[in-house]
Order: structure tokens, then sequence, then C-alpha cells
């Protein structure tokens, strides 16, 4: 049976694709396509293997998860974004061996417990069992094909001739007007490629605090990226609490987002200076408002704070190749 039922926990993603539910279909791809797509291009790979990363890790944990107790306790964002590094890691062991040996792959912030990274380790080197009819598979093979087009399509193998030809005078022109504004590296696309990121949704329920509420409403604005009006419900929350990490964190990405850069690496360098399990993702926000103000000496020395054993460290990696290539 297909179900269509909504997110309340972050075990609702298990039991969504155990169904083939189409809203958590939708919502893993929402939240994750642009992250995974992300990681895998920064790591040489295109647009169809980042795709195939995403598929492959979602099917492996659809099989898994058939025959075993999978308890998810801790996030799934982190227990996802894993295994996709993982996966990709695998696939580059294949392709280029030598550069992944360079790739480490690393749980995003909060992290995983042993237990989860043992789930994610036997999902992905589980064989599935195509043999036995599986209607509810077939179904969530199905909706992956339509999520496809939408969050991984490129176009560049059906362009015709003339096309291409197109494409190409087009690109060289950007070019050029790029080299003649002095843009690159500092073009807008590679901020972009680089600021991803989600709030943590606080779920609210009738016996939390107003704070908790102000929270979830900043998440809920800030992961659709409304950024002014999450920066108004996070100013709430500092107004009652000005020594909570998480509203100070993401107020300050909001902020760089906005390019209000003064008032975001205040509120960015207090987080740092803390113990806070955002202090390195945000020393990376700090580089990145330099990197809005094209001050690339400033963004190296921000992304050389950041130690090699932390979640964040291969956007490090790759923002400084970036920058010195």
């Amino acid at each position: 049976m297909v179900s269509s039922r909504i997110i309340n926990n972050d075990d609702e993603y298990i039991d969504g694709l155990l169904d083939s539910s189409p809203a958590i279909i939708n919502a893993i791809y929402k939240r994750f396509a642009r992250k995974v797509k992300h990681m895998v291009t920064g790591w040489g790979g295109s647009i169809k293997d980042a795709a195939h990363v995403f598929e492959g890790v979602l099917l492996s944990i659809y099989n898994y998860a058939q025959h075993n107790k999978l308890p998810l306790t801790n996030r799934f964002e982190p227990f996802f974004l894993y295994a996709c590094q993982l996966k990709w890691k695998q696939e580059m062991m294949e392709k280029s061996p030598g550069k992944a040996q360079s790739f480490h792959p690393q749980p995003p912030a909060p992290g995983l417990d042993a237990k989860h990274i043992q789930y994610i380790e036997e999902a992905l080197t589980t064989p599935s069992d195509n043999a036995e009819a599986d209607n509810t598979r077939n179904e969530l093979e199905e909706m992956i094909a339509d999520q496809r087009e939408k969050w991984f399509h490129t176009k560049e193998h059906a362009a015709n001739t003339r096309v291409g030809m197109y494409v190409v005078i087009t690109a060289i022109i950007a070019l050029g007007l790029a080299g003649l504004l002095f843009l690159s590296p500092w073009h807008k696309d590679i901020y972009r490629q680089f600021s991803g990121t989600e709030m943590v949704h606080h779920h609210y329920s009738n016996n939390e605090t107003d704070t908790s509420l102000l929270l979830h409403r900043a998440a809920y604005e800030f992961n659709k990226g409304h950024y002014n009006k999450a920066i108004v419900l996070l100013n709430e929350v500092v107004g009652k609490d000005s020594l909570l990490p998480v509203a100070r964190y993401y107020r300050g990405v909001s902020l760089v987002d906005e390019t209000q850069l003064e008032a975001a690496r205040k509120d960015l360098r207090f987080v740092y200076e803390g113990t806070s399990s955002y202090k390195y993702d945000a020393a990376f926000y700090i580089a990145l408002s330099y990197l809005r103000e094209r001050d690339k000496q400033q963004c190296l020395e921000w992304l050389l704070k950041i130690p090699v054993n932390v979640p964040i460290y291969w956007k490090v990696e790759r923002l400084r190749q970036e920058l010195t290539s």
C-alpha cells in the first residue's frame, strides 16, 4: 500500500521507504538531493554519478530494513548523508583509487553512534534479493525514476549540434566577461556551491517552551530559504537567551546569505569561541563570509582553523582547492 504520511520524527523516513510513501520519498529528495549532488561533483563525479549514489543508498536502506530491525535513534540526516559518502567512496575506489584515498567520509554533525554506522556499512554491503516479488520495491523504483528527472536531470546528452554550438559560444562569452570583471574564483555560484545547510527542526509539542516554538518556526523559514523571516524569529530567540549556540549559529548563517556580513561574523565568532557542536561549522561560514567579500586571504585563514577530523572538512578541502587552483 502506498502511504502519503507526513514526517513527525526521523523514524518516519525508514518507515516511509518501507511502504514507498510518496510524501517521504519527496521529502528525502527535497532535503538531501542538492547536498549529495554537491558532495559527489565536488569530488570529481558527475550529476549522473550523484543520482546513482543517491538511488543506490535509498535502495540499500530499503533492502536492509526489509530484513533487519533498523531503529533510528540518531537523526536521519547524518545517517543518510554518511551512507552517501560511503557509497561514493566505494565507487571512487573502482574508478579512481588514488583519488579515493584522499576522501575520508565523516558523519555530518551531530554525528552517529557506532551502532548506526554499523547499520550503514551492513546495508551497503548486503546484496539485494531480487528473486522474490516485491511490489513495494517496484513502486519505490518508479518514484525514484520520477525524482531523478526532477532533481538530477541534465540535458547535455540530448542537445543537438546547433544547441551545442550555442552553449559553447555562450560559455566563451561568459568566461570572457568573468575575466574582464575579475570574478573568478569569486563568482556567486561558488558561494552557493558551498553554502548549503539545513536547520534542524525542533518539533513543537504543547509542553515545549516559547523558545522551542520560535526555533521550530525559524527552522521552517530557514529551510525554505526565507532567511529574512528566519532572522526575525531568531532575533526573538536570542533576545530570550543570548547564549544559545543554535540560535546564534543559524542567525549568523542567515545573515551571511543576506550579506549582512559584520553582524553575521559577530554571531559566528561567538559560536566558534564556544564548545558547541557547531564550532567548526561556524568557522566555515566565517570563511564563506569573507568569500562573499572577495577576501581570499581571510577566507583561507579561517579554513585553516578547521581540523581534518571534523565532518565538514570535505567542504573545506574542496573550497581550498577552488581558491588556490
